[in-house]
């Protein structure tokens, strides 16, 4: 039935082997709209969950790399504000958790209207800062 639905939509997003979807379920549990796209060494879930995007990268044997999350604005800690702050205007917070470590990937835009995106450690350090 899938084949019938991908011929009729086109969908080009690949069926993970059943060990990816396993892993995918004990980590992000019941999911809505999930995309899958996979490349040499990994698999990639884009999924909503609680009426939020998520992403989850996982290794091709099954193992979670990370996991990504776009959140409100307003809910972007207060130091992480302020620190894109310096950079200019918030424009977009994404968390990312691997392991035991959280980042934050911003998009800020300076008073040029320049975008950038920068990437903060969990206590607000500069990791980089890329034009986009």
């Amino acid at each position: 039935m899938k084949n019938i639905f991908k011929l009729l939509f086109g969908s080009d997003s690949p069926t993970p082997p059943e060990n990816i979807l396993t892993s995918f379920k004990k980590h992000c549990g019941e999911s809505l709209n999930t995309e899958w796209i996979s490349g040499d060494n990994f698999y990639e879930a884009i999924y909503y969950k609680d009426e939020t995007e998520h992403i989850a990268r996982f290794g091709k044997n099954g193992d979670l790399i990370n996991m990504k999350k776009n959140i409100p604005i307003q809910f972007t800690p207060e130091h992480i504000k302020k620190k894109a702050g310096e950079h200019g205007e918030l424009m977009n917070t994404i968390v990312i958790m691997e392991g035991d470590r959280t980042e934050y990937e911003l998009i800020v835009r300076d008073e040029e209207l320049i975008r950038y995106t920068l990437l903060l450690t969990d206590d607000g350090k500069e990791i980089s800062k890329v034009k986009l």
